[in-house]
């Protein structure tokens, strides 16, 4: 979901100021198909496709970063990781700077604070998460940006990503929770049967389904390849 995890904000900043580069990177790439990999690198040729998780694509990512520092003659190149909270931010900050050890974990807001860290001409720092003003609760849900024991309605987040994976693969669900239904909805009641989410009277709790469909999307659990 790359266009809702582009904060323009950020980029509107970071374009306006003298002196400094923009490099944008995408994350989890083994999520996802080939053929979205090849239609995201036509649309953004210039950006840097890894799996901080699978160790993919970190070391040329490395590489770039220290072969900038010697083109702008710098003895230290300050840069800054930003974006969405549990986009993998730390994860790839410890395979570029091995031994720093940025505090890791698949729950959104686990970094608080800023801290820079040093490794050879880099001075690299992590940041917590950045979420736009005026972001919905909805998109915040579906990129992982917040825990989904923290997210108000989270039915509504959870049919959302429901939706979204019917429209890329209909069969996707059905595979994963051996579930059916004609619509988003009537897919979310049937995973929660099919989990055995049910209060008294047989009816679905929709709360209990939506965290774990939502933690399930999140921590990557159901893949798009």
């Amino acid at each position: 979901m790359p266009e809702l995890t582009r904060n323009s904000e950020i980029v509107n900043k970071v374009e306006g100021m003298r002196g400094k580069r923009l490099m944008i990177v995408f994350n989890k790439i083994d999520l996802v198909s080939q053929s979205e990999i090849s239609k995201l690198k036509k649309e953004y040729p210039d950006a840097h496709f890894i799996s901080a998780g699978k160790r993919i694509g970190v070391g040329k990512l490395k590489s770039t970063l220290e072969n900038m520092a010697d083109n702008w003659g710098r003895d230290s190149l300050r840069i800054g990781f930003v974006g969405y909270p549990n986009i993998g931010k730390s994860t790839l900050i410890n395979l570029i700077a091995p031994g720093t050890y940025a505090k890791v974990s698949s729950i959104s807001g686990t970094t608080r604070k800023t801290q820079w860290i040093r490794t050879g001409k880099l001075r690299i720092m992590d940041s917590p998460g950045v979420i736009p003003f005026g972001d919905r609760n909805i998109q915040v849900g579906m990129v992982a940006a917040k825990d989904p024991h923290k997210i108000r309605n989270p039915e509504r987040v959870a049919v959302k990503v429901v939706e979204f994976l019917m429209s890329k693969d209909k069969g996707l669900l059905k595979k994963y929770y051996r579930a059916e239904g004609e619509d988003a909805y009537e897919m979310f009641e049937d995973i929660g049967r099919k989990m055995g989410y049910l209060v008294k009277g047989g009816e679905v709790d929709e709360n209990r389904t939506a965290i774990k469909v939502i933690e399930d999307w999140q921590r990557g659990k159901i893949s798009l390849k």
